[in-house]
């Protein structure tokens, strides 16, 4: 990151690991991907109950709800490791599997880049993201 603030005209988006603050300020946003969520899994789940007896296997109804995605923008600075503070852009999503959560530190401005705009997809564990 260092370097490339010193370089003219460079922007870089780098994935960065999760921590016990990020999850901790993200957590409003958890929430409200897991409320989301929950809200449209409870009609299909209770379609499928009146469709199946209950001794079938229902676990799997779930997987019929796409998962819940959002978006938060911060400014960060870590205690040792930062010089200054740093945009760092969370992507939340909750489904069937769980809790996934993906950040990426960036110099690139949210005027231009809003958080619902900056990550459209990634790919291989948030190894690449695509910037849109």
């Amino acid at each position: 990151m260092k370097f490339c603030e010193e370089q003219a005209c460079v922007d870089y988006v780098i994935a960065m690991a999760s921590n016990s603050q990020l999850k901790l300020r993200a957590m409003a946003t958890i929430e409200k991907a897991k409320s989301d969520y929950e809200q449209r899994l409870e009609p299909v789940t209770k379609l499928m109950e009146t469709l199946f007896s209950t001794d079938d296997k229902l676990e799997e109804v779930g997987e019929l709800v796409p998962e819940s995605t959002f978006y938060r923008s911060l400014c960060y600075k870590t205690q040792e490791s930062w010089s200054c503070s740093r945009r760092v852009v969370t992507k939340v999503c909750y489904g069937s599997s769980g809790l996934k959560i993906r950040h990426v530190v960036t110099s690139l401005p949210a005027s231009k880049y809003p958080p619902q705009n900056f990550i459209q997809r990634n790919i291989v564990r948030g190894a690449r993201w695509k910037i849109g």
